[in-house]
């Protein structure tokens, strides 16, 4: 049976059966040869035998070719404690290529086994992995409990090597799944649109587009650490379930491994999602908490904050100073080019204060230019050529009668020189106390929406463009140059705003996702594109371990924060480590979540987290057949497959108004 999602592009299979399984075959054909003259005698037989083998996966360890992929990822740290562990294979037939069993009953041979650092009651008694030879397995090791196996004739040899671990019994019982549970660990999903070699065979397309996954039964610990097996339970199941073989407790029992990774989960109440819902997000905006003095305010409003300042004849005063990630746009201008940053100054009379804001930029975009010689040195030079050139243009006119038949080409900006510029216009390159000139603009664990002050920006470029720039024709000149070339100059009609965050989801989740919206919408689940525009995203860096800053085009007013759509996985309802009841919220058809269908996980062993596969896959169905109003007869793992999406974790901030 088959479940597909969202228009055909992921169908779940329960099983793909290889086209013939593993061992060795004989063909033989045979020819009798009569007539009925009697011209050839009787008994004349011709006949030829082929013998040939099928080889599949066994006791040999899975190769990184055979694994496509595994998740949660190996030696992680994260918010995997609702995730099922699961191993996703690139050969679709493989789990259905032996049995668990002694017949073909469609049932997985492998098995996800997943141990907590704090199953143990001694170091000693975890799994630790050893390789050995085919030999040494098949034959056995007193005290060690495994079945008698018989190696394939071809392909196997006794001298190859395996990985196995032994663990006493008490440690597996409780969180091997029942054989009843098997028929739900492992389907295959059919990515319909997946682009494939154009060489391949139109039978090899469709097998690359087929993966086959073994889902574990067991959740993850809590704040620990969890270990992760592929075994083979070829023949190891009976009708009554697992066969210890007359185990006690103490026994061990001896596994092959065919894969095997760690991962660590994060305390429940610091999960990427909890983080971020508890982000400091008052005031919206960069600023500094309100003063009650009403003068003041109207500064701080703004984003202001009050810096010490050094007069130039050697005295000290405080002064207002604010960055480019303002509270909202100013509509202030200036007649750029400026001759020196103090012509930038300003002087609010009524609190008796200078506001260096902009001065500050200018002499920024000077001195970062100066430092960058390479970047410095190209300026000068080709703002000079630029000058000579619009100087012979003057001549052509004056002397219009002999303008020549050809004229000289346009000087083109350097490439990394108009790249420098349109970087300043991003912030890039701008020292962190520029940017947030005090540390209560941006506390921990807090973000902030800024719009991008245009004017800062100019004074920014202008100061880089001074370069070479000593006597008033240089002024005039400038003036003309920058007129002349867009790339020197902001865009004027481009409105820059977006978000600076400072949270340990910026240091503990690596390659977060981002999207900004321009219309403000706090309680849909996602935005649609008659109510909302996705903002190009034109800068998203890290300006610090934990600190992560994002710029729009457009104004911005809903952001949305949330993790690569590969994370998505299997799994449970996020949960909170106190909770008594774990639930999971069913999918349609198309894979989308349903209104009010969360349902109850029921438990082979509650205290231990492992799920009771066949309880909850009846309870899915009973629910679809009652409150979902369908008609399911089966449910198999395809459909199990389905339910157990999980999607990235996302987190919504709106802006205030």
């Amino acid at each position: 049976m088959t479940t597909t999602t969202s228009g055909q592009q992921v169908k779940f299979i329960q099983y793909h059966q290889p086209a013939l399984e593993s061992g060795e075959y004989h063909i033989k054909v045979e020819q009798t040869i009569s007539d009925t003259k009697g011209r050839i005698p009787e008994g004349i037989k011709y006949e030829k035998e082929l013998i040939f083998s099928v080889i599949g996966e066994r006791f040999e360890p899975l190769t990184p070719q055979d694994i496509y992929a595994v998740f949660p990822p190996p030696e992680s740290l994260g918010d995997h404690s609702n995730v099922l562990p699961h191993i996703t294979v690139n050969r679709s037939t493989l789990p259905w290529e032996r049995y668990p069993g002694q017949s073909d009953e469609n049932l997985t041979w492998l098995v996800l086994l997943l141990f907590w650092d704090s199953d143990f009651e001694d170091d000693d008694d975890k799994p630790k992995l050893k390789t050995i030879t085919l030999g040494e397995l098949v034959a056995g090791e007193s005290g060690v409990k495994f079945p008698s196996y018989t190696l394939d004739g071809v392909g196997q040899t006794a001298d190859e090597n395996t990985t196995v671990f032994d663990i006493k019994k008490k440690y597996v019982a409780d969180i091997l799944p029942t054989k009843a549970d098997i028929a739900y660990v492992s389907h295959v999903r059919k990515a319909e649109d997946l682009d494939v070699s154009e060489d391949a065979t139109e039978e090899e397309a469709e097998e690359a587009k087929e993966f086959a996954t073994v889902v574990c039964s067991r959740l993850p610990q809590p704040n620990g650490t969890s270990y992760v097996h592929l075994i083979s339970v070829e023949g190891r199941y009976g009708d009554d379930g697992f066969d210890f073989q007359g185990a006690g407790d103490e026994d061990l029992i001896r596994f092959v491994s065919l894969a095997n990774w760690s991962f660590s989960c994060v305390d429940p109440k610091q999960t990427f999602t909890e983080i971020l819902k508890n982000l400091n997000r008052t005031p919206s905006t960069p600023r500094l908490p309100v003063n009650e003095n009403s003068t003041a305010e109207k500064s701080l409003a703004m984003g202001y904050v009050p810096l010490s300042h050094s007069l130039r004849e050697g005295s000290q005063t405080v002064s207002w100073y604010h960055g480019p990630l303002a509270t909202g746009f100013h509509s202030d201008t200036y007649e750029f080019p400026a001759k020196a940053a103090d012509e930038l100054l300003r002087y609010d009379p009524e609190l008796g204060l200078f506001d260096t804001s902009y001065a500050a930029a200018w002499q920024l975009g000077r001195m970062l230019t100066l430092q960058n010689s390479t970047v410095a040195t190209s300026l000068y030079n080709w703002k000079r050529a630029f000058a000579q050139r619009l100087k012979q243009l003057e001549n052509i006119l004056i002397h219009l009668p002999l303008t020549p038949k050809q004229s000289a080409a346009p000087i083109d900006l350097p490439l990394y020189v108009f790249k420098w510029f349109r970087d300043l216009e991003l912030l890039k390159g701008i020292p962190f106390n520029y940017l947030v000139p005090d540390e209560k603009l941006l506390p921990s664990e807090s973000i902030r929406f800024f719009c991008v002050d245009s004017l800062w920006v100019d004074c920014l470029q202008d100061g880089a463009f001074s370069i070479g720039r000593v006597t008033g024709a240089d002024v005039t000149e400038d003036t003309v140059i920058r007129s002349s070339n867009s790339g020197l100059t902001r865009s004027d009609d481009q409105k820059l705003t977006g978000i600076i965050m400072r949270s340990q989801v910026v240091a503990g989740w690596p390659g977060l996702l981002v999207d900004g919206y321009d219309t403000a919408v706090a309680d849909g689940d996602s935005i649609d594109e008659t109510e909302g525009n996705l903002l190009p995203l034109l800068r998203m860096e890290k300006l610090a371990k934990d600190v992560l800053i994002c710029i729009f085009q457009g104004e911005v007013k809903t952001v949305d924060i949330h993790q690569k759509p590969e994370a998505m996985h299997f799994g449970v309802d996020p949960f909170d480590v106190d909770d008594t009841e774990v639930t999971k919220d069913l999918r349609n058809a198309n894979g989308e979540l349903i209104v009010d269908s969360k349902i109850p996980v029921p438990w082979n062993n509650s205290a231990k987290r492992v799920i009771n596969l066949v309880t909850f896959a009846e309870n899915i169905k009973n629910w679809f057949n009652s409150d979902g109003g369908g008609s399911l007869d089966n449910f198999t793992s395809a459909q199990f497959g389905l339910q157990m999406m999980e999607g990235v974790q996302k987190v919504r901030f709106v802006k205030e108004e």
